[in-house]
């Protein structure tokens, strides 16, 4: 053997013998974790996983059960850092990444904690109903901090629709639907509180399918709280949803008789009016505009309206405005295309027909976000083709803005 290869095989004995009882130490070391963790003594436990994870750094279940252990004890800053390294070591794993955004929820890093649970949600969740719940719960709070309210609605429905029943989810429920911040709930014995838990409660009946109970539950409402606001648009938004389109608008006039300037309300009456009665939508549509020039939906909205009522020319600016807003959207392009065949502008028109059927292809089979339900993604409708309840133009409960 050359004598330099034989130094270095000498040289490296030594540790290579170290290795295994480094190795013994770290498998007794883990082993006395899971018990004192099975046996309920999670200060041993924690103490005996840290000592683990510094002879092995890159065992990701060690960090996954320290992190998990320091949650259960309230630890959420040390917890963080334990999901920050399953993450790291792991990136795709979903439920890590939840529970790291739990921990930033209750750190109060609202951003870092909506990301987090967002992205362990698409990445896939563990098989477990209860921590399902848990991440849709607190993301729907923190949508709620946001005005997101027909998001976090959606994923409060997803709970209520398990048969999850208590007052924590009534009243973010309610809050959603009667568009209220988590700062502005009001407090404990106060009318208004029973009105967010009576409104939470009739929609979490409506998740479930109890439509008759829910419809009795808001009619008691509104009958005790008749100028509660947004409570008369939160029963028309339910009334779409069991296709009661007349009682709707009905409900929806009645918000905008105590609250003049409920854009959402407005939104929802255009809507249903779409091809049913255009013109008399459109008023709808330029009132909500005037108010909220800002808001896409509403220019997209009035657009559409304006096409439908022969008014062309008004129309393009309106629908130009949508499109520069949701550059993605197929049925904008769909709108435009014919808009600009109308006027003579041919070429316009070719260009944005070709535009639709690209996005349309490229959006089959796709279930995209909310036109105007607060996401960030580009949304992706069919071109609207019937008012009413079954108008594609207006997913249910998510009209103008969250």
């Amino acid at each position: 053997m050359h004598a330099s290869l034989a130094l270095l095989l000498l040289a490296g004995a030594p540790a290579a013998l170290a290795q295994k009882p480094q190795s013994r130490n770290f498998d007794v070391i883990a082993k006395r974790a899971a018990e004192a963790s099975a046996q309920n003594r999670l200060s041993d436990a924690i103490r005996l996983y840290r000592q683990a994870l510094t002879l092995r750094p890159r065992w990701t279940k060690g960090w996954w059960s320290l992190g998990t252990l320091l949650y259960d004890q309230s630890e959420y800053a040390n917890a963080a850092r334990a999901f920050q390294k399953v993450v790291a070591l792991d990136a795709k794993d979903g439920t890590a990444r939840a529970m790291l955004g739990l921990c930033q929820y209750e750190l109060g890093q609202d951003g870092p904690a909506l990301a987090n649970l967002q992205q362990g949600r698409q990445l896939g969740l563990a098989n477990d109903p209860q921590l399902v719940h848990v991440v849709l719960y607190h993301t729907a709070l923190l949508l709620l901090r946001r005005r997101m309210f027909a998001s976090a609605q959606d994923l409060l429905t997803k709970i209520s629709a398990d048969g999850v029943q208590n007052d924590g989810l009534y009243l973010a429920m309610g809050m959603a639907v009667l568009r209220i911040m988590p700062e502005n709930e009001p407090p404990s014995g106060t009318p208004g509180r029973d009105v967010l838990l009576q409104a939470g409660r009739a929609e979490a009946l409506a998740a479930m399918n109890h439509f008759h109970q829910a419809q009795i539950a808001y009619l008691s409402l509104v009958d005790e709280y008749p100028n509660y606001p947004n409570l008369h648009f939160a029963y028309g938004r339910f009334l779409l949803e069991i296709h009661d389109t007349h009682g709707a608008v009905e409900q929806f006039k009645e918000e905008l008789k105590s609250n003049p300037t409920q854009v959402d309300a407005m939104l929802e009456i255009a809507a249903v009016r779409y091809r049913l009665d255009s013109a008399a939508g459109v008023k709808y549509a330029e009132q909500a505009v005037r108010l909220a020039p800002q808001l896409p939906f509403a220019h997209y909205l009035l657009g559409l309206l304006l096409l439908d009522t022969g008014r062309t020319a008004e129309a393009i600016p309106h629908l130009e405005i949508a499109r520069k807003a949701f550059p993605m959207n197929a049925s904008i392009y769909f709108a435009l295309g014919n808009a600009y065949a109308k006027t003579g502008r041919k070429q316009e028109a070719l260009e944005a027909r070709k535009a639709f059927l690209r996005l349309r292809a490229a959006q089959q089979g796709q279930a995209g976000p909310k036109f105007y339900g607060g996401q960030t993604a580009q949304p992706t409708l069919n071109a609207p083709t019937t008012g009413g309840a079954a108008n594609p133009l207006i997913p249910h409960g998510n009209a103008g803005r969250e």
